[in-house]
């Protein structure tokens, strides 16, 4: 709840806002009304109690001197406001021929311009405290003032020295302007609020210990990781001394080293941030070493499951399509020459499949083939993974260090996956390795000569990565050096018979069964598709329709028991007739047993992940049992 206080000088005004305020039906907004007047500052100590304070004249100038930390919001006095008041004291005092106005702001209105207009001289003063004002009503009486116009505290004052006097009013649309003003004011505070809190949520749930410590080496910020890895409640105001034997906090360039605190050994990472003005601080995480060790050891039982192999070669390429054709003999042409080489499309098109053809087409066929991922890994595992690390380089370092990718690739072909989320840091660490080829372990003193050839891949647009900072440009020219970009399954239609016919023999023998014909209807439907998940999603769907077809045929019926999603079909051509899609509940109970994670079964059935967690949220928890 948003709590906004909304001070007023007089009676009449605060009913005018209580009534206002009464038809807002912003449910997280409260509001309190108040008198108050003037600028004392022992009066204004409860408006601290508030998000938003409305308030107007000196009164509100006092409290943004005093706490700018607050938003206030001003009850503008407008040039209606000073007319009608101006007005009143023709009426009420008809023989005055001199004025006084006394205004928070001179840029209200134009002394001259009203003097023009009412045919009375009038002068103007601009007072921003109410200790001004008795002065200023003098020195305006001294210099012919017959009677003065403004704010309560003129009012007051020339009660007490019996002057001619009109008080200046705040009008309704004034009030409704305020009000709507603190309304807009309040949705952007709670708005920014949720966005802290989320964030707060976010870095209080990483398992990484994070602090923040300013130029005094005091800790202004810690997560609850931080906390508990120095067993404390709270870490903000703690000399850093105390938590850092090294005293790295004052650090003006990045630093990553391991380092012994207390019982543990932590990965220490320092970057050095800039606050408001020409303040600076130090973000600092910890990391166990030991978390580390574990994560590193399940990343590499995947990279080692890879092998060191490449499996495919050209001759699993199958391809009808002209532009297809023509990509194949260039990269054949590509395998026989030395050059980095990067493969682009969109996810599913065999990028990989492509690389560990030309690996094996080259003269390097002979040598290891490594695949890694780049998006699996962080900035320090990717430097681990690819350079290895000496032992001792960091308490519970395998014995003997490890050897990195680039080792193991030594002789032959380095594959790097995903390239356009490798972390920006390290594209300077690739990028030293590829122009002086050579590395050096972690925790290492000599450089280690490498001979290895990098082919990458990726589904980003790398050119886009550049323009917003996330890309390297250097490191692009180098890793291009040789460029494929394949086409999308869509964009070579005439391709889909011919890899359907092969996933179709390949799942037979699989499952020891007759090869079963596809029909040219089926055939034709599966062309108007636009197979968003390129050649995984078409072989997904032809090991279902192996499994479905009740008979020696493929036939259409067995396309749309798939259920292939209604959204990916083609505009130019007519949508597949869905005649026996399953239930939500049937498709539940498939996917229940299959085993398969959310991504891939809805792959093997031919819907897009979002399609089925809509089907999956509508099945009551019952039906899930």
């Amino acid at each position: 709840m948003i709590e906004v206080l909304v001070i007023v000088p007089y009676e009449e005004l605060l009913t005018l806002y209580e009534e206002t305020i009464a038809r807002v039906e912003e449910q997280r907004v409260h509001f309190t009304t108040s008198f108050l007047y003037g600028t004392d500052t022992r009066a204004l100590e409860k408006v601290c109690d508030y998000d938003i304070i409305v308030v107007r004249g000196m009164t509100g100038r006092a409290i943004k001197r005093q706490y700018p930390e607050l938003t206030v919001i001003d009850i503008k006095m407008d040039a209606f406001d000073v007319t009608g008041a101006l007005l009143e004291v023709k009426e009420t005092y008809p023989d005055v021929n001199k004025i006084g106005l006394i205004l928070p702001s001179s840029s209200i209105c134009s002394a001259p311009m009203l003097s023009k207009l009412s045919g009375i001289d009038i002068s103007m003063a601009e007072v921003s405290d109410e200790d001004e004002i008795d002065s200023t009503i003098e020195k305006m009486k001294m210099e012919g003032s017959e009677a003065f116009i403004g704010g309560l505290t003129l009012k007051r004052v020339c009660q007490r020295k019996n002057y001619k006097y009109v008080h200046i009013k705040t009008g309704q649309s004034a009030i409704e302007t305020s009000i709507n003003d603190a309304l807009n004011a309040a949705i952007i505070l709670d708005r920014e609020r949720k966005r802290l809190a989320l964030m707060k949520s976010l870095v209080d749930n990483t398992p990484d210990s994070i602090l923040i410590i300013d130029e005094d080496g005091l800790v202004i910020a810690a997560n609850s990781a931080a906390c508990s890895f120095f067993k404390k409640k709270t870490l903000e105001g703690v000399n850093a001394d105390a938590l850092f034997p090294l005293g790295l906090y004052k650090v003006k360039e990045d630093v990553e080293l391991v380092q012994n605190i207390g019982e543990h050994t932590v990965l220490v990472t320092e970057h050095p941030v800039r606050m408001e003005g020409e303040k600076r601080a130090t973000y600092v995480s910890l990391r166990l070493v030991e978390d580390i060790r574990r994560t590193e050891k399940k990343v590499r039982g995947k990279l080692q499951d890879k092998g060191l192999i490449a499996k495919y070669s050209f001759s699993d390429i199958v391809a009808e399509d002209v532009v297809m054709k023509q990509l194949i003999a260039k990269a054949i042409r590509y395998a026989k020459v030395e050059g980095n080489v990067l493969l682009t499309g969109e996810t599913g098109t065999g990028k990989e499949l492509f690389v560990q053809s030309m690996h094996n087409a080259s003269p390097r066929r002979d040598k290891p083939f490594v695949a890694v991922n780049c998006a699996a890994l962080s900035e320090q595992l990717l430097e681990s993974e690819l350079f290895g690390y000496t032992e001792g380089a960091f308490t519970g370092a395998s014995k003997g260090g490890k050897t990195g990718l680039f080792e193991l690739a030594q002789g032959g072909t380095i594959f790097l996956d995903e390239i356009g989320e490798m972390p920006i840091r390290f594209q300077a660490k690739l990028l030293r390795v590829i122009q002086e080829k050579e590395i050096r372990k972690i925790g290492g003193d000599e450089y280690i000569p490498v001979d290895v050839r990098i082919m990458s891949a990726t589904n980003q647009n790398i050119p886009d990565l550049i323009e917003k900072g996330l890309f390297r440009r250097d490191l692009y020219y180098r890793i291009n050096l040789l460029a494929i970009h394949i086409p999308p399954l869509r964009e070579r239609r005439d391709d889909i018979p011919l890899i359907f016919k092969r996933f179709v023999e390949k799942k037979s023998k699989a499952l020891n069964i007759v090869e079963p014909m596809v029909e040219k209807e089926a055939m034709d439907s599966l062309k108007k598709y636009s197979w968003p998940g390129n050649i995984r999603e078409l072989r997904n769907v032809a090991e279902r329709a192996v499994i479905f077809s009740l008979s020696k045929n493929i036939t259409l019926d067995t396309i749309r028991e798939i259920d292939l999603d209604e959204r990916e079909k083609t505009e130019e051509v007519p949508l597949l007739v869905k005649e026996k899609a399953k239930t939500p509940e049937e498709l539940y109970r498939e996917y229940a047993q299959s085993g398969m994670t959310l991504n891939d079964f809805a792959l093997s059935v031919g819907i897009s992940r979002t399609t089925l967690w809509r089907k999956f949220k509508n099945i009551s928890l019952e039906n899930k049992k």
